[in-house]
């Protein structure tokens, strides 16, 4: 038997995601086009209804508890639920209708193109929207439910999202032909602590997140010797090709940067018994229930992905 709510309780969690988000009443009614009081009402009514404290008070902030965080998951998961509801119900037949959202890196949506472009024809009604993004941009929209499922790459599987491996691709070194330095067919961390790197630089520097490099000993070296920070594959490629430094790219991302210039003088070298592999795949939210457009655009791309080969390198042979 279903349990009776009040009306109003699918608006209180509307108005309570909002706060949640913006970390303002004020904002969260700019938002929904109502008034500063409306949105206080309803986190008033939402704690008595659930006899709880969703967020700390302190002069003219608001901070969400731990309750606060768990139901903020939750009404992310029945607005979700809802929407997909909606489009199963409203679909007609075996035609798909309604949205899909999907965020992805350039060079992973780069793959998909064919894929998604017979859906589209197959199934016109379907409004998609593509997101391209950075890794960690992937990531955050996916756990924000700015997206319904992403594509994206990562050197490790996240702790607090759902990833479906497809494939991987190997971390390559990247330098000039006529490089002044010996670098071994298959460098030690020893060779990689005398190279002058040219990092990839987040788009939040704070957040410290690098593709590769994490914590250790190779992480030391790599931040110690960073001579040049750069927020773009091809244009870090770009001063590799000047002889600045060197670089680290996995396969994929390599292959993706390669134009608009001869890449030749540019050679590469394995590093993936210093370095993960990058994992390449479908993230997803848990508990994420998608809507029938969304799932079926999702499992094509899954079966496309699978067994996926990538191509020769771009650059030419590694040095042997």
């Amino acid at each position: 038997m279903l349990e009776e709510l009040n009306g109003d309780f699918l608006q209180w969690l509307r108005g309570f995601y909002y706060v949640a988000k913006t970390g303002s009443i004020r904002k969260a009614a700019e938002f929904m086009h109502r008034n500063p009081s409306t949105i206080s009402y309803q986190i008033r009514a939402l704690e008595q209804e659930l006899n709880t404290v969703l967020f700390d008070r302190y002069k003219k902030t608001l901070r969400i508890t731990p309750e606060g965080k768990k139901l903020l998951s939750w009404t992310i998961t029945t607005f979700e639920t809802l929407q997909s509801m909606r489009s199963a119900v409203g679909t007609q037949g075996e035609s798909l209708q309604g949205q899909a959202r999907m965020a992805s890196t350039l060079p992973f949506a780069a793959l998909g193109t064919p894929v998604i472009a017979s859906f589209l024809k197959e199934y016109p009604n379907v409004d998609l929207q593509i997101i391209r993004a950075l890794p960690s941009d992937v990531e955050t929209a996916v756990r924000e439910a700015r997206v319904d499922f992403g594509l994206t790459g990562l050197p490790r599987l996240p702790d607090d999202l759902h990833m479906d491996v497809l494939f991987k691709s190997r971390p390559l070194l990247v330098v000039h032909r006529d490089h002044p330095w010996y670098i071994p067919p298959v460098p030690t961390l020893e060779d990689l602590q005398k190279l002058p790197f040219i990092s990839f630089l987040p788009r939040q520097e704070f957040q410290n997140r690098d593709p590769f490099f994490g914590e250790g000993a190779a992480a030391l070296a790599y931040r110690r010797n960073t001579v040049l920070k750069v927020n773009n594959f091809h244009l870090i490629l770009r001063f590799v090709l000047q002889n600045v430094g060197v670089a680290v790219l996995d396969e994929l991302s390599l292959k993706a940067s390669v134009f608009g210039a001869d890449w030749s003088p540019l050679t590469s070298y394995p590093l993936d018994h210093l370095l993960p592999n990058m994992l390449y795949g479908i993230v997803l939210r848990r508990r994420k229930l998608l809507s029938p457009q969304a799932r079926t655009l999702l499992e094509r791309l899954r079966e496309h992905f699978i067994g996926l080969q990538l191509p020769a390198d771009i650059t030419g042979k590694s040095e042997e």
